[in-house]
């Protein structure tokens, strides 16, 4: 029989330290979350919104694809679930009161109906949503509003912390929002905070024909998974220090490490960089303590799996001769790459052009260098990795990219800090 709980494993570049040293540890961390259950029947009930722009800006394609999506998503649900649909421009109108999803031909009919028009609501849209979905709340069921928008907020509300605010609070009522955001004019540092406040993901649309794609890959998600409100508090033992965590997570109130949602069939992996005192070969050192905080889907209990980290030391000669592990230099580099991204931002905020390029082509040259010190099978994960990168340094030659070149910047770090790769 599966097991319902998480799997933890701590790996390290080698499997012991070198004696008499005083030195840095990176320990990359993978949460494995339990599988979902088998039978069909058996998936979490869902209970959805979709909040969809029609403002001016979603005419044509965009308003196409985005109709298109929002009924493939209709055809997946099952009869039990619950759908409601608001759409919005400035003006804000309840398409489908929230309903179970067994009409599935009229609901994808109303939905057909939706063309673009006015400015953006964005807002008070959501918040209707979330209305529906309150409003017809389910236990244990995955309660989530999707918006999907191509523009700013610029009718009503408009702030984006409190937006992200009322998301994060409407989070901690049992509602998360995933946010997608299609073209190169919507608010990536609204939408992208705003999911991250609500446990939901952050979706970016370069072109009108992966709408359906990406809505597929979120109700995939959905179906996945098997716990929410996740948590990860470290303590280094006496004499270690946690110097730094290389995601860069969101602390909750109570200081501990805010993670996605576990999703069966998709390990977390997480990298803890530690400084650790020097002890003597043959020496085996308590290093860490792990808690990891989650709700599983089917139960309304938060539960906490505690586990702890222990390494030994030995002489170097001996250290030198044991296999290395790939897996931790790579996750170190990928995600410092993550960060490159973030101060090409910085820089690209600034106007400083020629510095972003710089940060880029550093963070290329690092990762080619660790291409070279390891195994041929990672190659082409290091060639790929590169490859972003210099697209992106290159596209910042052309300033008319300028808006979808920060949007590719943000959303290809956010992947890499959250440990899960897009699809």
């Amino acid at each position: 029989m599966a097991s319902s709980t998480p799997k933890i494993e701590f790996i390290t570049e080698r499997a012991k330290l070198v004696a008499d040293r005083e030195q840095t540890l990176d320990v990359l961390i993978r949460i494995t979350p339990p599988d979902a259950p088998q039978a069909t029947n058996a998936r979490p009930q869902l209970n959805l919104s979709l909040v969809l722009d029609r403002s001016g800006s979603m005419q044509g394609e965009k308003m196409v694809r985005a109709r298109e999506a929002a009924q493939y998503c209709v055809e997946q649900l099952l009869p039990t679930d619950r759908i409601s649909a608001v759409i919005f421009d400035d003006q804000i109108e309840l398409l489908i009161p929230s309903q179970p999803a067994a009409r599935k031909d009229e609901l994808k009919s109303r939905l057909a109906e939706v063309f673009a028009r006015g400015t953006t609501a964005l807002h008070e849209a959501w918040v209707r949503g979330g209305m529906q979905v309150s409003e017809h709340f389910i236990e244990r069921a995955i309660n989530r509003v999707l918006l999907i928008t191509d523009g700013l907020a610029n009718v009503g509300e408009t702030n984006p912390d409190r937006i992200v605010d009322g998301a994060r609070g409407l989070a901690e009522r049992g509602v998360s929002t995933s946010t997608i955001g299609i073209g190169a004019d919507f608010n990536e540092d609204l939408l992208m905070p705003m999911a991250q406040a609500a446990g939901g993901n952050a979706w970016h649309v370069e072109r009108p024909e992966d709408m359906q794609r990406i809505f597929a890959v979120e109700l995939e998600g959905l179906i996945a998974q098997v716990a929410h409100t996740v948590s990860l508090g470290l303590v280094p033992s006496d004499g270690v220090k946690l110097s730094d965590l290389l995601n860069d997570f969101e602390l909750t109130e109570t200081g501990r490490y805010q993670l996605p949602n576990l999703q069966a069939g998709a390990p977390l992996e997480v990298v803890a960089r530690l400084r650790v005192p020097t002890q003597a070969a043959g020496t085996r050192r308590h290093v860490l303590d792990l808690k990891l905080g989650y709700t599983p889907q089917e139960l309304r209990a938060a539960e906490v799996l505690k586990q702890s980290f222990e390494i030994e030391y030995e002489r170097e000669a001996v250290v030198n001769q044991l296999p290395c592990n790939d897996e931790v230099p790579r996750a170190v580099q990928f995600l410092m790459n993550a960060r490159a991204r973030r101060e090409a931002i910085r820089q690209m905020d600034a106007g400083n052009y020629a510095q972003a390029q710089s940060v880029l082509v550093g963070a290329s040259r690092a990762t080619m260098t660790a291409a070279q010190c390891a195994p041929a099978a990672s190659a082409p994960l290091y060639a790929e990795e590169r490859a972003q990168l210099d697209e992106l340094e290159s596209s910042l030659r052309d300033r008319a990219q300028d808006k979808m070149s920060r949007k590719r910047l943000a959303y290809q770090d956010y992947s890499r800090r959250h440990g899960k790769e897009r699809k």
